[in-house]
């Protein structure tokens, strides 16, 4: 990352001082490490770091097969550090993580391609990259391991060349340097988000939108969230925000509100959005909002939305949101498909 540092007064100390101080400078930028996390790409719309160990491997396991982190013990990842799920600026899913050592990826790699679980490794410069549990591409080098998919056969080589730029680790183009990795790094869940409410599917967006006004992009509203999975439910407990100041101003007015719980308030400043103009409008919507007494519960199953009075909830929580995914056609998760196994709710916490 791109950096100044003023130095005054060196001059009295003498040249050898001077000397010195320059060595030292040069010597620690030559020898800086990359950081593996660059090779996540600037423009990701979502990233999930996972600071866990065992969820960690889950993490890896998504995209290269149940089993390939515990099948051995030297699987040449080190998942004492941080893995990070992102998507990718063309709408791919991946994963990045820290190399330990290459050449035990080499063997794993190689393990299950007899297996029948994965491709031989191919080689581009010094990267490596092999086809894992079907459609998915991993890229690796001796800094940093991407998995990216699901992918079509047709789109293997121009997939394997993009991930030999990504693992260039390249600083102008990671994403370390963003204002979103920054934040996230100050996480102190094991699992936390920050993910532009535009890579959600459109049946989920509305209540992302509360507080925003009529014509705001999905791009400019980003969810930032700790993440939870507990009994077949995956819990966000978090809020949205906005780098644009009349959009967050929005959202943190709506949050005042929604702290109040006067269902009047609430119904007026969802009407400062046509999204929320054709919720309340459609379903008796209206009404049963009207008759929330204090914190609201929005639950949706398929095309219906029901609303009613938040109970025994933790007194952090301003909104509830609960989504039952098997009431949604197939078409609407099928990006994340894959990611969704075995799971049957989301729940989105306003905090």
């Amino acid at each position: 990352m791109p950096f100044a540092k003023i130095l005054s007064n060196i001059l009295p100390f003498g040249k050898a001082w001077l000397g010195f101080i320059f060595l030292l400078l040069f010597t620690s930028c030559s020898k800086e490490e990359k950081s593996y996390y660059d090779a996540i790409p600037s423009q990701s719309r979502a990233i999930v770091r996972v600071a866990s160990v065992d969820r960690a491997k889950a993490a890896l396991e998504l995209f290269m097969g149940d089993g390939i982190m515990s099948s051995t013990e030297r699987t040449g990842v080190d998942i004492t550090s941080p893995v990070y799920l992102f998507a990718a600026p063309d709408g791919s899913l991946g994963v990045c993580a820290k190399v330990m050592d290459d050449d035990d990826i080499d063997g794993l790699i190689s393990a299950h391609a007899k297996a029948g679980k994965a491709s031989e490794a191919k080689e581009i410069k010094d990267c490596r990259y092999a086809v894992v549990n079907r459609n998915f591409l991993v890229a690796y080098n001796e800094d940093a391991l991407v998995a990216i998919g699901p992918i079509l056969a047709s789109d293997e080589q121009k997939m394997a060349k993009r991930m030999m730029r990504y693992l260039t680790l390249d600083p102008e183009r990671g994403i370390g340097a963003t204002d979103i990795f920054k934040e996230l790094e100050n996480a102190k869940s094991p699992v936390s988000l920050i993910a532009s409410i535009s890579v959600m599917p459109k049946k989920l967006i509305v209540p992302f939108l509360i507080g925003t006004p009529t014509g705001t992009s999905t791009d400019d509203v980003l969810l930032k969230a700790d993440v939870n999975v507990n009994d077949s439910v995956l819990t966000l407990m978090g809020r949205t925000t906005s780098d644009n100041i009349l959009i967050r101003q929005g959202i943190e007015n709506a949050m005042n509100i929604l702290a109040k719980g006067n269902s009047e308030e609430i119904i007026h400043v969802m009407e400062s959005n046509k999204d929320f103009m054709t919720m309340l409008n459609s379903g008796g919507f209206r009404e049963k909002l009207q008759k929330v007494q204090g914190r609201m519960l929005i639950t949706q199953s398929g095309n219906n939305t029901e609303i009613e009075t938040l109970q025994d909830a933790d007194e952090k929580t301003l909104m509830k949101v609960v989504v039952d995914l098997k009431s949604l056609d197939k078409d609407v998760l099928s990006i994340f498909e894959p990611f969704l196994g075995g799971l049957s709710k989301i729940e989105y916490e306003v905090r």
